[in-house]
């Protein structure tokens, strides 16, 4: 057992620690990085051993840098899951004309977004005319991995159908090259 504990304990530059080997009453050895989990009876028997620290926290992965997304096509418009500020799974319309994204007013709710108390506003024509919407930041929008972080987004109810919460825009696609595989069904977004 020493032999095996001695070659986990291999020195790694900067990583040492201080371990304790002690004996208990029937012989057993023991192991601790700390001396107070030693009984003060057993304490005439520690030795001290440098070893390296395995248990350091490993970096996080780094963060994807491209991925291929399944879409749903519904006429010309294709449309996209996306996560918003890291809670609100949504469907998005993939929308290389809009210059921001745009969330319907129900997604801004359900992100306890008030747009009642921003004044930044922002034209926007509609087949209507043209309507001001109010801009807010979102924490971040993520597809499928690929994320940014502090987006502005326009809150506007554009869509006639609820299940799909807005609009994904420019500000977020320009970051990305794109290509879209109708055969596949697959939208591919490349960091830039």
């Amino acid at each position: 057992m020493f032999l095996s504990f001695s070659l986990w304990l291999a020195p790694y530059p900067g990583l040492t620690a201080e371990f304790y080997r002690w004996v208990d009453e029937k012989g057993i050895v023991h192991f601790t990085d700390n001396l107070h989990n030693i009984p003060e009876n057993r304490r005439n028997t520690v030795k001290r051993i440098q070893g390296s620290e395995t248990n350091k926290a490993q970096p996080p992965p780094a963060a994807p840098t491209k991925a291929s997304i399944p879409f749903e096509k519904h006429g010309s418009v294709v449309i996209v899951q996306a996560t918003l500020n890291g809670k609100s799974n949504v469907r998005l319309v993939l929308d290389t004309g809009a210059t921001f994204t745009m969330i319907s007013g129900a997604t801004a709710k359900e992100l306890d977004v008030d747009t009642t108390q921003n004044t930044r506003t922002i034209p926007f024509q509609t087949a209507n005319g043209t309507i001001q919407a109010p801009l807010i930041n979102l924490d971040s929008i993520s597809v499928a991995g690929l994320e940014l972080k502090n987006l502005t987004a326009a809150v506007h109810d554009a869509m006639p159908d609820p299940a799909v919460a807005g609009l994904l825009g420019l500000n977020f696609l320009a970051n990305f090259r794109m290509d879209i595989d109708t055969e596949k069904g697959l939208v591919h977004l490349e960091k830039k």
